[in-house]
This record gives structure tokens, C-alpha cells and sequence, in this order.
């Protein structure tokens, strides 16, 4: 049986330009169909929960890391 919960994942924007984050969110949208994920952008912070089976979470995780390195 899987496992299913929640994961809040916070990056921050070190160069504060919005193109950077609008960039960032819509590869998000591309790569990562198979959750169900809110983000939520205040400032240079960025907080991204995600919705789903725990092995589907880290694998998004480590898809949101790379994009995260980027673009931010």
C-alpha cells in the first residue's frame, strides 16, 4: 500500500528577478503532471506543496531541485 500525504518544499529567488520565477513555475507545470502541487510565491520566497504518494514526492523533489538551479 502506498503511501500518501503532503510535502512542502521552500526555495528561495537569489536574483530576485521575476522572469526567473515565471520561468521556473512553468517548467514546473511541464515536468511534474503526475501530482497534484499548489505554489505559492510571497517576495524572493517560494513555497511548493505537494499532494500525492511519497515515491511520486521525491521523485518530483528531485525534478524541483534541478529546476530550482536553473532558474532561481
Amino acid at each position: 500500500m502506498k503511501k500518501v500525504g503532503k510535502k512542502v518544499i521552500h526555495f528561495y529567488n537569489n536574483s530576485g528577478s521575476l522572469d526567473n520565477v515565471i520561468k521556473f513555475l512553468e517548467n514546473v507545470q511541464k515536468k511534474i503532471n503526475y501530482l497534484n502541487l499548489n505554489a505559492c510565491v510571497e517576495g524572493k520566497n517560494i513555497k511548493i506543496t505537494l499532494f500525492g504518494s511519497r515515491d511520486l514526492q521525491n521523485l518530483a523533489t528531485e525534478r524541483l531541485k534541478n529546476l530550482a538551479n536553473q532558474y532561481l
